[in-house]
């Protein structure tokens, strides 16, 4: 009689674990079906693209220039440097803010001579200091570039045309672009199928803000004739852009 007991209580439990594995199998599935979670694969999608591109005037250019002196000893080398310097900061502080001059390295090293039988020995010293400029008002920038050149600094780069000001609010818009312009696409893509479009399956973006090359302005060149001025730079425009790839999955 015992036996026949737990020969049933052995069926109840086997029969309760076989519905409970059933029931749990039917609620994940049922979980699967109805997440709204981006990101979840389906089999039935479709993938589209859309570009997006705002043309913005650059609102700050980027000048960077080097003074390179040398000497028989660091100081001389030092001293010479310190005279153009001086003279090219203060003439700076007079269109640009002193907070957007910056020294961006300074080096002091000695000038070795090699001779094939002898060890090294130094020859003079070498001093290096590179600034960069921001002129945030670039009506100013031929003028920046005047006053380095007039400074006998030789060693210019730039200008390099950015936008400063409200740069995100303009990735904002290409990107408001982006996405219309895909789902569109999508739109158009769908009815030519005859399927309906559902949720956003996955989104990706990529984006360029379309900053030209910085102008290799070279002042020695402008300094041979006492005529000569600093060239008309136009800063044109930047294009902002951003592409965007978004996949809907279809009902």
């Amino acid at each position: 009689m015992q036996n026949n007991n737990l020969d049933n209580l052995y069926k109840s439990g086997s029969i309760l674990m076989i519905v409970l594995t059933l029931v749990g199998i039917l609620y994940a599935f049922n979980l699967f079906k109805e997440s709204k979670l981006i990101g979840i694969s389906a089999q039935n999608v479709i993938s589209v693209s859309g570009t997006g591109k705002v043309s913005v005037k650059p609102d700050l250019a980027s000048i960077t220039f080097t003074i390179r002196e040398t000497g028989k000893d660091a100081k001389e080398a030092q001293d010479k440097a310190s005279v153009k310097s001086e003279k090219v900061l203060k003439e700076l502080k007079a269109v640009v803010e002193e907070k957007d001059i910056r020294t961006d390295n300074y080096n002091s090293q000695p000038n070795y001579v090699y001779n094939n039988n002898s060890s090294p020995r130094i020859e003079g010293y070498t001093v290096m200091q590179s600034v960069t400029v921001k002129v945030r008002d670039t009506n100013n920038v031929s003028k920046v570039l005047d006053m380095v050149s007039t400074s006998g600094i030789n060693e210019v780069n730039g200008p390099n045309y950015t936008v400063d000001t409200d740069d995100d609010k303009y990735k904002d818009q290409a990107r408001e672009l982006a996405i219309a312009e895909a789902k569109v696409k999508a739109a158009k893509l769908a009815d030519q199928l005859g399927v309906t479009l559902g949720r956003v399956v996955t989104f990706s973006e990529s984006s360029d803000n379309g900053y030209p090359m910085p102008v290799a302005y070279m002042a020695k060149d402008m300094m041979r004739a006492e005529s000569s001025s600093a060239p008309s730079l136009p800063a044109g425009e930047n294009d902002i852009t951003s592409n965007v790839t978004i996949t809907f999955e279809l009902k």
